[in-house]
């Protein structure tokens, strides 16, 4: 599947965000812990969240859905994550800590998702092994036994799906866990929100060290998923190429700070508790030298939206990406195809504002596609942005959204 982006309309009016993938996905993963019903709000209605939907029901999980409500119950009849779903989704790896908390057992392939760069697992079972559970490395499945015990681990590196998996493995251990150098991402607080609802004892929620006591059991709850910020910045990103005013509603301002602060610097922005309205009606200026790192500072996975905005910007712009080795090199070469100035040396662009026109473009990965997207807004001519099926992994109706707006995209087979 593909897009057509007609590129020279200004975009105006109101768009409300929905819920965000990566909360949604480590909440999924966290129903595996109690077989009593879990009900999702806000969940949204994108194919990563379908395929973890349908893992769950593969384990034995009983679910059910009615537009951007989901219910999850029932014990698990299979502790054994089959590989057809698990490789097409990271998020699969998300049910490990819980499922080995409640079950003492979990076997999964090596999970899927984007091709962008290496992503190993290898700080989640280094946490595990430190909790007494037996970790075996095959070439594509990993398999965990015995129930994780009360430790204090520190995290070398505050990734975000080890962060989730470790403190779901403890929430059932006998006595404390205590975990430094966390992630602190809003999907983690979510996440512990979730867990405390649920009757889990943690301390430290939104902090890089967090304290964990272990119960017997836990029970039924209802979560909000958050908003989506990476879709708030998908928004903002294509105001700032195409041109236009348009205010985002259902949002958490708060969630995209370092994100906001750019497009704050450069156009007129009004911030709201769960609104932001953008006005652009000149080109930026160089945004600097951005560097991408975990939460609060700026996220690789709005690297790509950034690198697109800066094809539209006066003067330079340099982009270093700290985590993921291979994430710029591919939209470097298709903005360039379209008439950008976009230099690649290793892990940082240089960026020369140019005018772009419409060409052929292909979409490697979710974040990457969504990028292309937005770029082909502001482009001369017709864009022709292929393999979009990326894009609807972590996006609900990307092109009718953006039509509603005032853009013209056209999804052909």
């Amino acid at each position: 599947m593909d897009y057509i982006v007609s590129g020279g309309n200004k975009l105006y009016g109101e768009l409300p965000v929905y819920g965000a993938k990566n909360c949604a996905l480590a909440l999924l993963g966290a129903t595996t812990l109690t077989d009593e019903e879990i009900v999702l709000t806000n969940c949204p209605q994108i194919v990563d969240v379908q395929n973890m939907l349908q893992l769950l029901q593969t384990l034995g999980k009983k679910v059910w859905r009615v537009g951007d409500v989901v219910g999850v119950s029932g014990a698990l009849n299979t502790t054994i994550v089959t590989t057809p779903l698990a490789s097409l989704i990271r998020g699969s790896v998300l049910v490990m800590g819980s499922i080995l908390a409640k079950y003492g057992q979990v076997e999964l392939p090596l999970p899927g998702g984007c091709a962008i760069g290496s992503r190993p697992i290898d700080i989640h079972l280094d946490g595990l092994r430190k909790m007494g559970v037996d970790v075996c490395e095959q070439d594509t499945q990993v398999v965990c036994i015995g129930k994780p015990r009360c430790v204090t681990y520190k995290l070398r590196f505050p990734s975000v799906g080890a962060t989730q998996n470790l403190i779901c493995a403890s929430v059932l251990s006998n006595g404390k866990t205590v975990l430094k150098n966390c992630a602190i991402e809003p999907e983690i607080v979510a996440l512990e929100r979730l867990l405390i609802n649920m009757g889990a004892k943690i301390s430290g929620v939104g902090c890089s060290t967090v304290t964990i006591t272990g119960v017997s059991s836990l029970h039924t709850a209802t979560a909000n998923v958050i908003p989506d910020r990476v879709v708030t910045a998908t928004y903002l990103a294509s105001v700032v190429c195409a041109g236009g005013k348009v205010t985002l509603t259902n949002c958490n301002p708060h969630h995209l700070r370092s994100f906001l602060q750019l497009v704050s610097a450069n156009f007129s922005t009004k911030v709201y508790k769960h609104e932001i309205q953008v006005d652009v009606t000149t080109k930026a200026s160089s945004y600097g030298v951005v560097q991408t790192a975990p939460y609060p500072y700026f996220p690789t996975d709005m690297q790509s939206l950034l690198l697109s905005m800066s094809c539209y910007a006066r003067g330079q712009t340099t982009i270093v990406e700290n985590l993921f080795e291979n994430r710029l090199l591919h939209n470097a070469s298709q903005l360039n195809k379209m008439g950008g100035n976009v230099v690649v040396d290793g892990r940082v662009a240089t960026i020369n504002g140019s005018t772009l026109v419409g060409a052929d473009v292909f979409a490697r990965d979710l974040r990457g596609g969504a990028g292309l997207v937005v770029a082909g807004l502001g482009a001369q001519g017709q864009t022709h942005v292929h393999d979009v099926e990326h894009i609807h992994r972590g996006y609900a109706n990307l092109a009718q959204n953006l039509n509603c707006v005032g853009a013209k995209i056209h999804t052909v087979n």
